[in-house]
């Protein structure tokens, strides 16, 4: 999304003396300029709100430059310092924590974000100070998030908790985890809200309600761990604020956070050079000639248009169950297709109303005439009460079976959509009118779908991006787009295998090639490599080409009649042939997901 997303930090930059190797270095520090320096080389507009030393300190000065930094003059000695030493097994010991001017902070110096906006509250020497702010920005409808550090933990161990629960994200580490629950397992979290655990070395994990994400880190020569936990907050908070899924703030907040043990100090986080990028699997490659190729064809093709998703087995405009029928529905977009043998077998093919249809078509068309048989079924507290009879039931084809392939995944998707929306107190019209009042609605509406089961677990988010195109494009344009706001792709396994054969990205790996090519079931890993580059080669066609996300989507959707699973693809009507590079035996990767 290309307009910069707002990020308030409120915290101090302190003056610290560090231990570590060896060395003791002096150095800008503090939480409050970790985060909100590496906010800002994230891509937000960042404002400090903090006590603001005059004169500046020369430690200050490469900060104050590049931040919004707003509070009350001090001089420089009233500034919060920290004596920090860092051992080799990872432990970090406190030798001094002087809280200087950071008690001078007052709600009054916060500029009115709106309801919407972002601000990270760092944690203070004083929780309760940290929990008063938090609450009262919440109670204004910003999206707070919150850290932690351990001894805080151990003195005031009840305001802490009532801290993580006043945030929408929390962030701490596996050490500040433990203290708070009893270990990393036992993290949980309130429908709406996330949790980050940062794990060194390891990565994190992100937490949302009832579902663990784990990512990775790359791996770094460490030279100083200071700022390494405020830098993967500070990142994460930017791009949740510009749109992205919270797995997927958690990669490039990884990245930004290796980067930044391997200098001294905030340096890192000064640098002209680009940010680091979450690490790519070496298996699979962009060909970016061969991207280049590819939009320049969607750019001038007329297929690539925007679909207004109407149609016989879909709601007329203006259809009073049109909300329920696709928020329910898309839900269970996924998995449209038959495994025999550790291989793919066959797409899901069945006859309702005397008709064959495929996939999607034949899903929209059951839940057209389940929206007319019992439309209240298809509502929030109708999904959730559904059992796995009824749904079966609701499915049936002209045999009076359940034709999809994934079994009981599809009624458990039901239910955790209607009881996610219910845990939420949303409904689809609350929902909307809740995005459609901020500044960017799209990406509110993708963040509160991040909490809604059926959902949230997807990184990717193939099924929210779907129905946020749905919204938007329908005659009703449910959904409104603020300005610079786009849809991210819509990754399934049609458009990977699109992907593929076009050579826009290239299996370099000969055994995972050799399983596309087979169409042997692959392991987690493995499809994770492959639709992480199919997903940024279609952001690169879409933003290349210039047409919007719909329209290239929709390119991609119509290729599976061109280019299909079971029969050879039709080369002559595609109006891709010219840029595509042939790899026809290669295959959409077969896992059985819920995602797509």
């Amino acid at each position: 999304m290309s307009t910069r997303p707002r990020l308030l930090v409120v915290g101090s930059p302190s003056l610290d003396l560090l231990h570590f190797g060896g060395r003791s270095v002096r150095s800008a520090g503090g939480a409050g300029l970790y985060t909100a320096l590496a906010a800002q080389r994230a891509g937000a507009e960042v404002t400090v709100v903090a006590p603001r030393p005059d004169p500046m300190p020369a430690e200050l000065e490469p900060a104050d430059r590049l931040l919004d930094w707003r509070g009350p003059p001090v001089p420089p000695s009233a500034l919060p310092h920290f004596e920090i030493e860092y051992f080799p097994d990872g432990r970090t010991v406190y030798r001094q924590a002087v809280r200087g001017s950071e008690g001078d902070i007052r709600y009054g110096d916060i500029p009115d974000a709106g309801p919407g906006a972002f601000a990270y509250v760092v944690p203070l020497l004083d929780p309760e100070l940290q929990l008063g702010f938090a609450r009262r920005l919440s109670a204004a409808g910003v999206r707070v998030g919150c850290g932690t550090y351990a001894p805080g933990i151990r003195a005031h161990r009840e305001v802490v908790t009532r801290v993580a629960e006043a945030s929408d994200y929390f962030f701490c580490n596996a050490e500040e985890a433990g203290l708070l629950v009893g270990s990393l397992d036992d993290v949980a979290v309130a429908p709406g809200h996330a949790v980050f655990v940062t794990r060194g070395a390891r990565g994190a994990r992100v937490v949302l309600g009832d579902h663990a994400i784990d990512v990775p880190a790359p791996e770094v020569e460490e030279v100083d761990p200071t700022g390494a936990g405020d830098t993967f907050c500070g990142t994460a908070l930017a791009r949740l604020a510009a749109g992205d899924h919270p797995a997927i703030a958690a990669r490039v907040a990884a990245a930004h956070a290796a980067r930044t043990v391997t200098g001294i100090g905030p340096a890192p986080l000064l640098s002209d050079g680009p940010p680091p990028r979450a690490p790519r699997d070496a298996r699979v490659r962009l060909d970016g000639e061969r991207v280049r190729r590819v939009a320049r064809v969607i750019a001038a093709a007329p297929e690539a248009a925007a679909f207004d998703f109407i149609g016989p087995d879909l709601p007329a405009p203006g259809d009073p169950v049109a909300l329920d029928f696709f928020f329910a529905g898309t839900v269970q977009q996924f998995g449209f297709w038959h495994e025999r043998a550790g291989r793919y077998e066959e797409p899901m093919i069945a006859s309702l109303g005397g008709r064959a249809r495929k996939g999607s078509d034949y899903l929209w068309a059951a839940y057209l005439r389940w929206a007319r048989e019992l439309p209240d079924e298809l509502t929030p507290s109708g999904q959730a009460a559904l059992d796995e009879a009824d749904f079966d039931h609701r499915l049936r084809d002209d045999r009076g079976r359940n034709p999809l392939p994934a079994g009981p995944l599809h009624p458990a998707c039901a239910r955790a959509y209607g009881a996610g929306m219910l845990g939420l107190g949303l409904t689809p019209v609350s929902l909307l009118a809740e995005a459609n009042a901020t500044e960017r609605p799209l990406a509110h509406f993708l963040a509160r779908l991040d909490a809604v089961g059926g959902y949230k677990e997807d990184p990717w988010r193939k099924k929210s991006a779907l129905l946020a195109v749905i919204l938007s494009q329908r005659p009703e344009r449910f959904l409104r787009l603020g300005e610079g706001e786009d849809v991210p792709p819509i990754v399934d396994y049609h458009c990977q295998r699109s992907c593929l054969r076009l050579g826009v990205v290239a299996v370099t790996d000969e055994t995972l090639a050799s399983k596309l090519a087979r169409r042997e079931v692959v392991s987690a890993e493995e499809e994770e490599a492959v639709r992480a580059a199919c997903y940024e080669a279609v952001e690169e066609i879409r933003d290349l080409s210039r047409r919007s996300m719909g329209a290239v989507d929709w390119f991609f959707f119509q290729n599976r009649t061109r280019c299909p699973e079971m029969r050879e693809p039709d080369c002559a009507a595609c109006p891709a042939d010219p840029a595509c590079a042939h790899r026809t035996r290669l295959f959409q990767p077969v896992l059985r997901t819920t995602a797509y």
